[in-house]
């Protein structure tokens, strides 16, 4: 089970923002990792080693592989030592790890990850991993099937797996455990930063609304107040499905933006947009692109040069860093699921 999830985040992380992967056939999933370093200035200001994850297909079966994107030069080479399923670099302590940057606790010394499928209805687990000892302990066990929005200071922000379509509700649970707190029972698409929660809905003024997939169009970010759960409208694009990606230093919030082509793009594809918002007034717009191909698509860290983002399209990915006002690309990698795992270690 532990295995099957791994992997299915590898393809979660893919499609963050709505866009559908490639199947590991057709995404020309390589055994035989190479990168090249785009030409941009940012590129070339970088001195350290970005941590990353792929994947490789192994006949039937899809492996995870991880290592270091080097620059400068930008070249990838495999961590032998990483384990299998390994897909975030715990930096404070040398160690790779099997969840994601927003498992883990500031300090590094724990992640959580939960089990259990919505699908089912068999009810779920949430468990809280020490990263020294690897101690495994279960904190929560019962009928509601959560996943984690962010392992913060003040406890781990959990939201509930639905079968299909967004997550919806906030908790926020002791890892020592006990009852988790509801937050919000309504809240779509969650994530927690700057000092508040996040969320996604549809405003009816939009007068050409986009067709949003199975739940309709999610055109606005509401800001949720922690503490009473109140909702206040933040940003709104006419005919755009929006989602949220997550936090600079400073707590202003990245969106993608996702357009029905107009006319239709004789390929399928739809426009994407990255939005950097920083209050209820002011928001820049960073890139305009075509989804489904190489675009800054996953928040995947934050640190001393900037806000970095993967992308894993197709048979490249690409590593973006965001610093000053602007986004580049920095590398690309012909492997599969791409992902950033951590920030550039010097």
């Amino acid at each position: 089970m532990r295995t099957l999830a791994l992997v299915a985040l590898f393809m979660l992380a893919a499609c963050a923002g709505g866009s559908a992967p490639s199947s590991p056939s057709s995404a020309g999933v390589s055994p035989t990792p190479g990168a090249a370093a785009s030409p941009s200035p940012l590129a070339r200001d970088l001195t350290c080693r970005l941590p990353v994850a792929w994947a490789v297909q192994n006949g039937q079966a899809i492996d995870t592989k991880a290592g270091f994107v080097t620059f400068p030069g930008g070249t990838l080479a495999e961590d032998p030592s990483a384990p299998a399923h390994s897909v975030f670099y715990d930096r404070a302590f040398s160690k790779w790890l099997p969840a994601w940057r927003t498992s883990v606790s500031a300090d590094g010394r724990r992640y959580a990850y939960t089990e259990g499928n919505s699908y089912q209805g068999t009810g779920g687990k949430l468990h809280v991993v020490d990263v020294t000892t690897g101690v495994d302990t279960v904190i929560y066990s019962g009928g509601t099937v959560y996943s984690v929005v962010d392992f913060a200071a003040e406890g781990i922000y959990l939201t509930g797996s639905v079968p299909e379509g967004y997550p919806r509700g906030l908790w926020l649970q002791d890892p020592a455990g006990g009852p988790a707190r509801l937050i919000s029972s309504t809240v779509v698409a969650p994530a927690v930063g700057g000092g508040a929660a996040w969320g996604i809905d549809f405003n009816a003024a939009d007068p050409s609304p986009g067709p949003g997939g199975m739940e309709g169009p999610r055109n606005r970010v509401l800001r949720l107040d922690l503490r009473s759960g109140a909702t206040t409208p933040w940003f709104y694009l006419p005919g755009a499905n929006i989602y949220p990606l997550g936090f600079d230093s400073s707590g202003s919030l990245f969106v993608t933006a996702d357009f029905v082509s107009l006319p239709a793009d004789p390929n399928g594809l739809n426009m994407r947009q990255l939005w950097l918002v920083a209050s209820a007034t002011a928001a820049t717009k960073l890139f305009t692109g075509q989804s489904g191909t190489t675009s800054p698509s996953r928040l995947a860290a934050i640190d001393s040069h900037g806000v970095w983002f993967d992308s894993s399209y197709g048979a490249a990915g690409a590593a973006w860093l965001y610093k000053r006002g602007s986004i580049e690309m920095v590398a690309t990698v012909t492997v599969g699921y791409f992902t950033i795992a951590g920030g550039c270690i010097p």
